[in-house]
């Protein structure tokens, strides 16, 4: 698929969200930050089955080992960074005292992030300084079982079959969130794989369904983002768990409203968004003022995005095959066939 930077204009509107929230800027309190962190996750589920389906549309195949050695090369770099330098730091014993008993276990935090289910680690412990890699293990999860997922549902449901099917998957989640939260499970519905899934398979049934909506329901959308966000940082949970619903509709509307999602300014900050959302609670930690945790922030990102990241973006594109339908959305008539019975002989 083609680059389009609208989407990178997304990324840098859930970056600025989680840093908002986690720095405490504005008033703005740190459950806030769930509200980047689900457009995140629906942005995930859109981009990487768009990404697949056009494959899958060109060459009646999909190369999954090229498949994971991009997703490898993009996300594992910068992650490995980071944990050398939370490793280091232990070492040293650079890290500020944690803020409440129990938290200073940085080797079974590094060792869950290693592994890729920090999300499930920090259900029953509190990571600490690695708290925020919550995310990245549901990511990364997502990407090892969606495209396997994704290829047999077609098969069996045909697109527009598995677009629906993820689409119910998902409605379902927000009662069981809700059944969690009825029962104390705070923990659970914070991390949890399954009580996320919803803004991922939404993604998902997006770019399977083509759903495209007017741009005002693209700001809407929005709105409802920063709200909705708004409310959780109030500490309204039972209302937050509604929050991907609002999200959707920004994601859908990306055709609708391309201009100011593409401001360079925003695509930029969205095109550097891992490695702000990596290297930024690092410097929370040592207690520095918002703007200054900011700023730093940021440079330490450009820095990364530029010596680190980009060497091996470079690298990655080695993986990319060549396609007839890189310079347009994937074509899903050329996937009609699957998921139809076929005729007995």
């Amino acid at each position: 698929m083609r680059h389009r930077p609208e989407l990178d204009g997304l990324r840098g509107i859930a970056v600025l969200i989680v840093l908002a929230s986690h720095t405490r800027l504005a008033g703005f309190a740190v459950e806030g930050g769930f509200a980047g962190v689900t457009l995140f996750f629906v942005l995930s589920g859109f981009l990487i089955t768009s990404l697949l389906v056009a494959e899958l549309g060109s060459h009646r195949h999909v190369d999954l080992r090229a498949f994971y050695m991009r997703r490898g090369l993009r996300l594992l770099p910068v992650l490995f960074a980071l944990l050398a330098v939370v490793a280091a730091g232990y070492a040293l014993n650079a890290w500020p005292s944690p803020p409440a008993p129990g938290i200073d276990s940085v080797p079974l935090s590094l060792a869950a992030v290693a592994a890729y289910v920090p999300n499930w680690v920090a259900t029953t412990f509190a990571m600490g300084v690695l708290g925020h890699t919550w995310s990245l293990g549901i990511e990364e999860q997502f990407y090892l079982v969606w495209p396997i997922a994704l290829l047999t549902g077609l098969r069996l449901l045909g697109p527009r079959g598995l677009g629906l099917a993820a689409l119910a998957v998902a409605v379902l989640v927000t009662p069981w969130r809700l059944f969690l939260l009825e029962g104390g499970n705070v923990a659970h519905v914070f991390a949890g794989t399954d009580t996320h899934a919803d803004a991922l398979l939404l993604g998902c049934a997006l770019a399977l369904l083509r759903v495209r909506a007017p741009s005002f329901l693209g700001w809407l959308g929005i709105g409802g983002i920063i709200v909705t966000g708004a409310v959780w940082a109030s500490g309204d949970m039972g209302l937050a768990v509604f929050m991907p619903l609002a999200t959707i509709a920004s994601v859908a509307a990306l055709a609708g409203c391309p201009a100011l999602l593409a401001w360079r300014p925003l695509a930029y900050v969205g095109r550097i968004s891992y490695g702000l959302y990596l290297w930024h609670f690092l410097l929370i930690w040592w207690g520095w003022p918002a703007p200054l945790v900011i700023a730093a922030s940021f440079t330490v990102a450009a820095v990364s995005y530029q010596r680190l990241e980009r060497p091996f973006l470079r690298l990655k594109d080695r993986y990319r095959r060549a396609s007839p339908a890189a310079d347009r959305p994937p074509d899903l008539t050329q996937l009609s066939h699957l998921g139809e019975p076929k005729a007995s002989s």
